[in-house]
């Protein structure tokens, strides 16, 4: 079947109406699109930041709509159900990570923009088992940014199996960071939001946290070996030694987004007097979807969402490019 589109020729070109065919399979779904989030990430697939994009691209990975056909064997989903669809469109279930639950590190997984099209479309095929029913509590356009940078913070917080009333804290208030200040809240741990920007300490104390401003780290020794754990969200260069440092002799620091260029690092902070830790998390699994969404549905946790219309696309992406979207933009589709 044809899908109607709208893809991006070359690197950092606008995006512009494109069409191509698609099969639908035995375990597919097609989704008709009503909201479709553009994030930094996409913005950077665009512009093949990572040197993985293939153009013609059509971006968008995270996505809400309704289901309108069933391939013979989706028995889970019927037409109508309304659906999220983040960042993995499908994996083998057969590999020894697909039989751990843990699909999003499948070595044969296809994804939105390296493997197939994405959301910023009027449809989109998706393997079933990758189409996720979105609570009834939750808006659409709020809740479609949880399906990719919802789930990428939430598995990671999840991860560091904190005990109840951790210190912990945030790096990068914006599309990542604001929801992972919503998840520790609800969780019942201490929150710290490390922002440059004052201006967003009324909005961060709304969230559940407390601004601190991190202009000028030295300055705070109060900080030093007080958090159990720390999330970064940046894709710009930071101090990682000074967040080191104030670890817990046993804290973790956890990040889910990449500065383009390489940190420095002090060994030494990971085990001078600590046993600290290191990790990354890349997406989720489909149980951790599952779970994320049935905890957003219960705490109220949605994006803060600039919304714009389809036809508006090319415009949404400069506001985004240029860093003029306080949190999250997300494209509605009208027809």
């Amino acid at each position: 079947m044809k899908i109607e589109a709208y893809a991006v020729k070359q690197p950092g070109g606008k995006a512009e109406p494109f069409a191509y065919e698609r099969r639908l399979d035995k375990n597919e779904v097609l989704v008709k699109i009503s909201h479709c989030a553009i994030a930094t990430g996409d913005v950077q697939m665009m512009n093949n930041a990572w040197g993985d994009s293939k153009f013609p691209l059509v971006a968008g990975h995270e996505i809400i709509g309704t289901i309108e056909q069933r391939g013979s064997a989706v028995e889970h989903l019927k037409n109508g159900d309304r659906v999220g669809v983040g960042y993995q469109l499908a994996a083998c279930f057969h590999c020894e990570f697909c039989w751990d639950g843990n699909e999003q590190f499948c070595p044969e997984q296809k994804v939105i923009a390296v493997d197939f099209p994405g959301g910023l479309a009027k449809h989109i095929i998706v393997d079933g088992r990758f189409a996720f029913k979105i609570p009834r509590e939750l808006d659409s356009a709020k809740a479609a940014p949880l399906l990719s940078s919802g789930l990428t913070v939430y598995a990671a917080i999840v991860r560091a199996n904190l005990p109840e009333n951790s210190k912990t804290a945030v790096l990068g208030i914006g599309g990542l960071g604001h929801l992972a200040i919503q998840f520790l809240h609800k969780m019942g741990h201490d929150v710290s939001a490390f922002s440059r920007s004052r201006e967003k300490s009324e909005m961060i104390r709304t969230l559940g946290g407390e601004f601190v401003d991190s202009s000028n780290l030295s300055a705070n020794t109060a900080l030093t070996r007080k958090f159990d754990f720390i999330l970064s969200t940046l894709n710009v260069n930071f101090d990682l030694n000074a967040y080191l440092q104030m670890l817990s002799p046993q804290g973790k620091l956890c990040v889910v987004a990449q500065p383009l260029n390489k940190l420095p690092l002090n060994m030494g902070l990971l085990y001078d007097y600590a046993q600290r830790t290191i990790y990354g998390n890349y997406t989720g699994s489909r149980k951790d979807m599952t779970n994320m969404l049935a905890f957003s549905a219960k705490h109220n946790i949605q994006s803060m969402v600039e919304v714009m219309a389809f036809s508006q696309l090319n415009e949404a992406i400069d506001l985004v490019k240029k860093g003029k979207v306080p949190m999250k933009m997300v494209l509605q589709n009208t027809d």
